[in-house]
């Protein structure tokens, strides 16, 4: 068998293959170019889109507290608007009961202040031996410790003469006065103690001087409207002061007196009573009319008293 031998020459390719890796080279490195160009687009995009979204969402979201906060702001204001008038109207309310109040109060004090004149004026009269007692014990016993007579008994033995006999005249001034003192109490007690036995049952015979078993006492009965209560009454009796305890009288008086044969009182004597009324006024001074307010309480009172009627029992 021949054997045949073929020498080819593989420069050209040799040649063709260089260019080709050049050329694959720079393919490499423009895919390499390209996609890093690729990426970054993507990246600018995707940034720019996040941006866009985040701005959207942030613009979204403060347009909604926007309109959330002009909602609260007007309802704010009505609220604001109502608070107002509802404080410009307690403030009328307030000044309105401080008025009331004020003018209560001094009804009232007017009221008290009557009322404690009154029964100041009572209990002076039905403790007049009690408080003279006092005044009597007072100007005696504790006044005579705010003077210079006692140093007559405590430095005697070193006082001048002068003095000495000044502190005697001035203590025997005081004890004439204690005694004129006491023997108008006495008296005074003596004559009140024959008014009582005028008025008592005789321990003896146990009648009067006239043979009668009956003894006169001189009682009120009171019936004034309530001022707390309308329509309710207050009834009081009132006698005369001849015992310490005049509770038992007082209790029977009250319990007979629906029973009692109660009159009218005549003119004649409704006007007797009126003219001694206006004359006790005028000199407790009580119709004084110096002043504007005085005249109107004065015939304020006399209309009250004209207005006024009473009951007394049939003979």
């Amino acid at each position: 068998m021949a054997d045949l031998q073929f020498n080819v020459d593989t420069t050209p390719m040799a040649n063709s293959v260089d260019t080709a890796r050049g050329h694959i080279n720079g393919v490499t490195v423009a895919v390499t170019a390209m996609e890093a160009a690729v990426i970054a687009a993507e990246r600018s995009s995707s940034k720019t889109i996040c941006e866009n979204v985040d701005n959207g969402f942030f613009m979204l979201v403060k347009s909604q507290v926007s309109q959330k906060a002009v909602a609260a702001y007007s309802e704010m204001t009505s609220k604001q608007m109502t608070l107002l008038q509802l404080a410009k109207a307690l403030e009328g309310i307030k000044r309105q009961m401080e008025g009331d109040y004020g003018m209560i109060t001094r009804r009232y004090a007017k009221l008290f202040q009557s009322l404690n004149k009154a029964l100041e004026t009572r209990v002076r009269e039905l403790d007049r031996p009690a408080m003279h007692l006092a005044d009597i014990k007072k100007s005696i016993v504790f006044d005579k410790l705010k003077d210079d007579s006692s140093m007559l008994f405590s430095i005697s033995t070193e006082a001048l003469p002068v003095a000495q006999t000044a502190l005697s005249g001035k203590l025997k001034q005081k004890t004439r006065d204690a005694m004129l003192t006491l023997t108008d109490s006495i008296d005074e007690n003596n004559s009140f103690s024959k008014k009582v036995d005028s008025i008592l049952v005789p321990e003896a015979g146990g009648k009067t001087p006239d043979g009668s078993d009956y003894r006169y006492l001189p009682a009120i009965f009171s019936a004034t409207d309530s001022l707390l209560a309308s329509g309710d009454h207050i009834e009081a009796v009132y006698t005369a002061d001849v015992w310490q305890n005049a509770a038992p009288v007082v209790s029977q008086v009250n319990q007979m007196q629906s029973q009692l044969p109660w009159i009218p009182v005549n003119q004649e004597e409704k006007n007797t009573v009126r003219r001694e009324f206006i004359a006790l006024c005028e000199n407790d001074g009580s119709l004084n009319k110096n002043s504007n307010d005085e005249e109107r309480i004065s015939k304020e009172m006399i209309r009250l008293f004209d207005g006024s009627a009473w009951e007394a029992l049939q003979k």
